[in-house]
């Protein structure tokens, strides 16, 4: 038999009236009656309806994660942000569904669907630039938060790395470790954090007084196999190089198999950076320098900003930029001599 909220009135001899303001955290309950009928409902395992309590106080509890890229399933970067968005999800007493799709058709689908469903909101991750919702996005009374998409409103808002400082920090790495020639292997064109990390790219070889040449950059799609593709076109048509740097450590995986069949020794002779730090940099070997972003915090902060906006109609999101941090390991060591 299910229990209801009639039994839980029945139980605590309170009106049903009574027990549903208690329970939905009315003000006119006061604490001592609140804790009796919290306390029944505990003992009758009563979880208050939360698609009615919906109904009746016009306010979404639920919120959505859209994830479009399906290489992030191949790495821990979708885990971790879940992880950090159902964290702060629980914290707040909502609920988070997850959404496996890999395109979006208009914004006004979007809305449509997650109305649909009950949900206040959503976070996308892996949204191309070049998708044609990206501009109605920002007009819409809908709460959303990208993850690396530049996109910024009344109700939509982004959280991203300083992909531009990560990559540079890279390339300083590498310069202090006396490399002179260094590779790229980036992301695919349609991605913001490929066009911010070829930008860091650049602006570290310029800093450190280094010409960045158009043919020591291979644009990959983020995949392993690419980054593989990558080490094997640009050492054949520049054997001078002496290090590359990928735009994320499931490239820089491939970058790694790759030099190692042509028989290179890592670090010996070529360094390898990497960009994300996830756990396959302690597993491969040798282990991977990289760039680290926290994709735990980048959930939390997403779930904050979202519910944020979900809670309050006023409430004006804000675009927060996360640290990125420079994790030495065995990949990268000094400049070969001749």
């Amino acid at each position: 038999m299910s229990v209801t909220l009639k039994t839980v009135a029945k139980k605590s001899g309170y009106s049903v009236t009574t027990v549903s303001r208690a329970l939905n955290g009315h003000s006119d309950v006061n604490v001592e009656t609140r804790q009796k009928i919290e306390q029944v409902a505990r003992e009758l395992h009563y979880y208050p309806n939360r698609v009615a309590q919906q109904l009746v106080t016009k306010k979404a509890n639920v919120i959505g994660l859209y994830s479009l890229d399906r290489e992030t399933f191949k790495n821990q970067f979708i885990a971790l942000m879940i992880s950090g968005m159902m964290d702060e999800a629980t914290r707040h007493d909502f609920n988070l569904l997850l959404f496996t799709t890999q395109r979006l058709q208009t914004a006004q689908d979007l809305i449509n669907q997650c109305t649909h469903r009950g949900l206040g909101g959503a976070v996308i991750s892996g949204l191309r630039i070049d998708e044609p919702l990206l501009d109605d996005l920002v007009g819409m009374d809908f709460p959303t938060v990208l993850i690396d998409v530049p996109l910024q409103g009344p109700r939509a808002t982004y959280v991203s790395v300083d992909n531009v400082l990560g990559a540079s920090q890279a390339i300083d790495h590498l310069a202090g470790l006396g490399h002179r020639q260094i590779g790229f292997v980036n992301g695919h064109g349609a991605a913001w954090v490929s066009q911010e990390r070829h930008e860091g790219y650049q602006r570290g070889m310029q800093q450190n007084g280094l010409s960045p040449q158009p043919g020591y950059v291979f644009e990959g799609d983020f995949s392993k196999e690419s980054g593989r593709r990558g080490a094997e076109r640009l050492l054949k048509s520049h054997p001078e190089l002496t290090a590359i740097f990928a735009a994320s450590d499931l490239m820089a995986a491939g970058v790694l198999e790759q030099l190692q069949l042509m028989g290179l020794d890592v670090p010996r002779d070529i360094s390898v950076v990497g960009f994300d730090d996830q756990d396959l940099c302690t597993h491969v070997t040798p282990s991977l320098t990289t760039i680290r972003q926290d994709m735990y915090t980048f959930g939390r902060v997403a779930a904050q900003e979202l519910i944020a906006m979900v809670n309050d109609a006023d409430y004006m999101p804000q675009h927060v930029d996360l640290p990125s941090v420079l994790v030495p390991r065995a990949s990268s060591g000094p400049r070969r001599t001749v």
